[in-house]
């Protein structure tokens, strides 16, 4: 793959891991109907997918995507969240020991 291309393709997948991360803060913020289960699955669902675009930077997310995911998860669910999340955001039922 020729130099030009491969930026190219990296840009490409960068553009479209900051609209994946931007749409679902946005359902995050502005969604009433949703739960913090569910929040907590399609944050991981964009991790999932943020690691398909980008193998091998489970660091790099969790450095600059995991504190604003974290920050609207705090401000919508404050009394709902655990002390630590831990390793990934599907927690089972909130509520849950």
């Amino acid at each position: 793959m020729e130099l030009s291309e491969a930026l190219r393709e990296e840009n490409r997948r960068l553009r479209r891991l900051r609209i994946l991360v931007d749409l679902t803060l946005a359902r995050l913020y502005q969604d009433p109907d949703l739960s913090l289960l569910d929040a907590l699955q399609m944050t991981e669902r964009c991790r999932d997918a943020a690691l398909t675009l980008f193998p091998g930077k489970e660091t790099a997310f969790e450095l600059i995507y995991r504190p604003r995911f974290e920050r609207v998860l705090y401000a919508r669910w404050p009394h709902d969240m655990p002390d630590e999340l831990g390793e990934s955001f599907v927690l089972g039922e909130p509520g849950e020991g």
